[in-house]
């Protein structure tokens, strides 16, 4: 069985067009200097009981990498996933066209998200240290959550990033830290990038880079 499967394997790599399905690709829509930095974060909160999140989890690719590492590394936080599982609100949105002058076309997206499959395909995978949390992230509870240690906010929109941002800073542990996705101007995207630089000017923290498109804030100390 073994030798049919490398000989099955063998041929496709070497056939024109099937070669494609063992062609190697990138998974993750986050730079790797953006899991890197939330690596970091992860490593340095390890043993506080601080809880590991992540908000906006699409498909889940992302979500696979921090169980993994948690896995591997023997962490047995539990990870804290959040999203609507069916696109932006409309709030967020709104906000977007009125005040931003966004198209919504460009981003009426994210819609093909649901609870129960992205469950069951985590629990396929074989794990089980995670929690779902599906609606809006800036109306969570997170004072339930307790201190926070590592933080993946990838929401895209500036109204959401800046309000969460807000309620979750002053629970990050010492060697705590968010990492933002999207933080480059001039795309559909860039109010992440908005509220992030409105957030550590009216905070008095640095600009700091996170591979090409993300940033970082990190816990005072």
């Amino acid at each position: 069985m073994v030798n049919l499967l490398e000989a099955a394997k063998f041929t496709v790599y070497r056939t024109p067009v099937l070669n494609r399905l063992m062609s190697p690709q990138y998974p993750y829509k986050l730079d790797p200097g953006e899991l890197c930095a939330m690596v970091g974060f992860i490593d340095a909160t390890r043993g506080t009981g601080a809880a590991v999140v992540e908000i906006g989890v699409a498909q889940g690719d992302t979500s696979v990498f921090l169980l993994e590492h948690l896995k591997t590394t023997g962490d047995d936080r539990t990870v804290h996933l959040f999203d609507t599982f069916a696109g932006f609100t409309e709030t967020s949105l709104d906000h977007e066209v009125q005040a931003r002058g966004k198209k919504r076309t460009e981003l009426d997206k994210f819609r093909y998200g649901d609870e129960a499959r992205f469950n069951a395909n985590l629990r396929r995978l074989g794990y089980s240290r995670f929690q779902v949390h599906s609606g809006d992230a800036a109306e969570f509870d997170w004072p339930s959550l307790g201190p926070l240690g590592a933080v993946i906010l990838d929401i895209d929109l500036y109204q959401p990033t800046i309000e969460i941002l807000e309620v979750i800073f002053p629970r990050l542990v010492p060697g705590g830290g968010i990492v933002l996705d999207d933080c480059l101007p001039d795309t559909p995207w860039d109010g992440s990038l908005q509220a992030y630089e409105e957030f550590i000017q009216d905070h008095a923290l640095p600009f700091e880079r996170a591979g090409h498109k993300g940033a970082v804030v990190r816990a005072p100390e």
